[in-house]
């Protein structure tokens, strides 16, 4: 959205040609000539006309600025003041919003004088549709329309005469929403502290709590957006200083909204379920960053160690069921012994099979309560965020609901003593410990390498092994042509196009050289294929993959602190909603405690300003963090003022003779 003194009215392809000729009435009105106009008003020119967007000589009028001419035609047909345009492009667009875009004052001020709509008139053309399907999203209100150009004077004007500032768009956006939209951000914050200063200090709540058709309200999309500064301006506007000591300042945060508290769409939310790449920058700010904190050192990581530790031993008993599984050895014929599976009536006989009995339940126990859990959030979410979210936790969902449907599929085949649960059985064990590497996001050494994992998972691999399986696919049918028409039992490991496929596999990961006699003569052409293979498979894309993967843990390695800080915020989230309230009280102070609003939580946390500090103490300030929470110490800066304080004093003393 392109705003400011370089801006370029939205209507510049608008020319007025009719059929090729341009119809005088309109040109008139173009150039602003008040006599031929007059002429042709006393002539009879119809005034509904329209031009070839569907524009009305008014509109044409308003779209060059000319004033004179826009009077002239308001008193000859004052019914076309709110008459919108036509045509689909700039569909519902009036008079009124032209003059705002083009920020002609003065004719906003006619307009609104001779009753312009300011309440319902809406511009829904394609030309203002959000995102990609539009070029400018303005809000289609006139309101919306002057805080996008920025216009504080076509503001207030409106305001003041009623405009209202509640109206919601086909998103349901108010033009509060459209501020955070805004490219703009310095000049969008301005109107926003200019609009708040035109209401009535207690309609601010009101406005600021409309949610859109997303169910977002202005700071929460802002959270969506992973707007930098924007978040910072809400944040600052939700500040109110408790107490100052020197350089040191307690501040009171409203957590309405950014607690995930009783709230499924919070802020906090928001920000781990964001696709833009700037959206984990927010839990660096103030008061997210403290809240997180407290809650994941007070609560959330004692309980993150639990979990690991239950999940941990639940997997050593599947492992333990799977290894001790109720077998037994019979003849396959006279010389051969084979072992299978025991029927369900014998499996169970003995007090160590009552124990295995025990662990094979909690083993299906869990399987059905993590495919409740995966699935329920499958269906809330959708399966592209579901699994495409590293912050989330990404493929691990994809390892979890394998897991869980491996092990109900060895449940059935056991209870009707079915042959097969072998394969699954070991897939399953497979899954379990695998999934093991999501518990390492709560830890700071290993929770980057998690993320690295996922996105490697997710982005190279799966390019990779598209790539690989069309290579295989083609190398291993050319070979396999060839090896057709040669004695199998010579080159057992091209038999058929399947042990072909695998071979070559095997060739291009380097674990094995090509497997044929060195006394037989191969065909040129096979070496030929086995060296273009080679060239191509194994030198060019396993280093392709390897170059990728080396990328991948650049850009992650960068940004650790934030990712590692993002998977924290998700993990405290799921943990928070699960733990029962008594067992994790509400993080913050009521405010009725602190004589603020009743209902609301706030968060005290400490911070420094240096600017108030003495220059020779301000190195020392510098020491410590830049804010903190109240619980926690007292400043280190204190601590070392008061030693350098108490040394001096003994120095003092010990010149005086006193020691």
């Amino acid at each position: 959205m392109p705003f400011g003194k370089n801006f370029i009215t939205v209507h510049n392809i608008l020319d007025n040609k009719n059929t090729g000729k341009e119809n005088h009435f309109f040109k008139a009105a173009k150039d602003n000539n008040v006599k031929l106009l007059k002429r042709l008003i006393g002539e009879g020119a119809d005034p509904c006309m329209k031009g070839a967007l569907g524009e009305t000589v008014l509109h044409t009028a308003a779209l060059y600025n000319n004033l004179e001419a826009l009077i002239l035609l308001l008193d000859a047909f004052p019914f076309l003041i709110n008459k919108p345009m036509e045509c689909e492009i700039y569909k519902g667009e009036t008079a009124l919003h032209i003059a705002i875009v083009n920020q002609n004052i003065e004719m906003v001020k006619e307009l609104i004088a001779r009753k312009a709509d300011i309440r319902n008139a809406r511009a829904e053309g394609t030309f203002f549709a959000p995102r990609k399907k539009g070029h400018y999203y303005y809000g289609e209100y006139v309101t919306s329309f002057a805080a996008s150009v920025g216009n504080q004077e076509i503001l207030q004007l409106l305001v003041e005469s009623g405009a209202p500032l509640d109206s919601q768009d086909s998103q349901g956006n108010t033009v509060f929403h459209i501020l955070v939209l805004h490219l703009n951000k310095v000049m969008a914050c301005k109107i926003y502290d200019f609009l708040i200063s035109l209401i009535p200090e207690e309609q601010v709540p009101h406005l600021e709590n409309i949610t859109n058709n997303k169910g977002l309200t202005p700071l929460k999309l802002a959270a969506r957006e992973g707007d930098l500064v924007m978040f910072k301006f809400f944040m600052k506007r939700r500040r109110q200083a408790y107490w100052a000591f020197g350089p040191l300042t307690s501040a009171l945060y409203d957590l309405t909204e950014i607690d995930c508290w009783n709230d499924r769409l919070s802020v906090i939310d928001i920000i781990c379920n964001s696709k833009s790449h700037t959206a984990p920058h927010l839990l660096e700010i103030t008061p997210l960053k403290e809240l997180l904190d407290y809650k994941w050192s007070m609560f959330g990581f004692k309980y993150f160690l639990l979990w690991t530790f239950l999940y941990i031993l639940y997997i050593i008993t599947l492992t333990l069921c799977c290894l001790y599984r109720p077998l037994k050895q019979e003849m396959a014929n006279e010389s051969v012994m084979k072992t299978t599976l025991m029927p369900l009536h014998e499996a169970y006989q003995s007090w160590k099979d009552y124990v295995r009995l025990f662990g094979e339940i909690v083993v299906i126990l869990g399987a059905v309560l993590i495919l409740t859990t995966e699935i329920t959030q499958l269906l809330k979410n959708g399966a592209k965020h579901f699994f495409g979210n590293t912050v989330t936790g990404g493929p691990f969902h994809i390892i979890m609901l394998l897991y869980a449907g491996f092990i109900l599929a060895v449940m059935v085949l056991r209870l009707i003593t079915t042959e097969g649960e072998t394969v699954l059985m070991s897939l399953a064990l497979i899954c379990a410990w695998c999934n093991v590497i999501y518990f390492a996001r709560g830890f700071r050494i290993l929770g980057p390498l998690c993320i690295m994992i996922q996105k490697m998972i997710l982005g190279d691999l799966l390019r990779f092994c598209i790539i690989l399986i069309l290579v295989l696919i083609g190398f291993a049918a050319a070979f396999h042509v060839h090896f057709q028409a040669m004695n199998v039992t010579l080159f057992p490991y091209f038999s058929d196009f399947p042990v072909t496929l695998f071979t070559l596999f095997q060739l291009m990961m380097g674990l094995d050289n090509l497997p044929v006699p060195s006394d037989v003569i191969m065909p040129k052409m096979i070496t030929v294929l086995y060296m273009v293979y080679m060239l191509f498979a194994f030198v060019l894309l396993l280093n392709l993959l390897i170059a990728f993967m080396a990328d991948t843990h650049f850009r992650v390695n960068k940004e650790r602190k934030i990712l590692w800080r993002a998977q924290i915020a998700a993990t405290t989230i799921m943990l928070e909603r699960i733990v029962p309230n008594w067992l994790w009280p509400r993080t913050g102070i009521p405010g009725e405690i602190i004589g603020l609003e009743e209902g609301k939580w706030y968060l005290r946390v400490e911070e420094k300003n240096d600017v108030f500090a003495p220059d020779k103490i301000k190195k020392q300030i510098n020491l410590g963090n830049s804010q903190k929470p109240l619980c926690k110490e007292w400043n280190l800066v204190h601590t070392n003022i008061a030693k350098r304080v108490m040394n001096k004093r003994m120095h003092q003393r010990i010149l005086d003779g006193q020691i």
